[in-house]
């Protein structure tokens, strides 16, 4: 069943989001889907400050941006799970100004402190899976996996050169796997190359794209084929 997050326009809705991406590289699956086009639509229209201290639900939304809106538009799957929608209780409302509104049933410092309780209590925790996982010797350090798409300018390009100069791009948090060269049709052929990333070292894969588009005699464009947490 594919999972639900509803009331996005709410703290507490954006709380539970991050806390599933503490797991997950995305909303449903191991692929980018419209669920995940949908939730970043509804949390453009957030300002800024709405992800503050949601690390995970912050990397899922760079990750997210680096998509154009015509390759998230392509990708499939249902919307159901995903709601913006008035929070039941007037207090979980996410706009700054209802902060300031009157409740009869409630006051404006006691939604306040309800909101600061949630918050603390979601961070209590994850405090809690890292403390157990630290316990079990298990290493905390979070990490990706990507897949990059490089395509050259034209059925000419050597591209074994092309990845040796890959290879030799030090990016702080990058390490290059495996590659293999798939056929796009005309003769023409991409280099398909794998990295493993250090979540905190590259807080954006357009990190390694730029650096990859560097090499301009030689590239066309670059695009993410495939990302996953390791």
């Amino acid at each position: 069943m594919a999972p639900s997050f509803k009331q996005l326009n709410s703290p507490a809705g954006l709380a539970v989001l991050n806390e599933y991406l503490a797991d997950h590289s995305y909303i449903n699956g191991v692929q980018p889907s419209k669920a995940d086009a949908a939730a970043f639509a509804i949390l453009s229209r957030r300002p800024a400050t709405a992800l503050a201290g949601l690390p995970h639900l912050s990397r899922w939304y760079r990750h997210i941006s680096s998509f154009s809106a015509a390759d998230r538009d392509r990708w499939t799957g249902d919307t159901d799970g995903i709601v913006e929608e008035e929070p039941e209780s007037k207090e979980a409302a996410f706009d700054a100004d209802d902060l300031f509104a009157s409740d009869d049933e409630e006051t404006d410092a006691e939604a306040y402190r309800r909101q600061q309780e949630r918050a603390e209590a979601a961070l209590r925790e994850k405090e809690k899976r890292d403390a157990a996982k630290a316990a079990q010797g298990k290493a905390t350090v979070a990490k990706s996996s990507v897949v990059f798409d490089v395509k050259p300018w034209e059925a000419e390009t050597d591209l074994q050169e092309l990845e040796t100069k890959i290879r030799q791009l030090q990016i702080d948090g990058v390490t290059w796997g495996a590659a293999k060269l798939v056929p796009i049709g005309y003769g023409v052929r991409k280099l398909q190359i794998m990295a493993t990333i250090i979540d905190d070292l590259v807080p954006s894969t357009d990190i390694i794209t730029e650096e990859i588009e560097g090499l301009e005699e030689l590239v066309q464009s670059v695009d993410i084929a495939a990302f996953n947490k390791i």
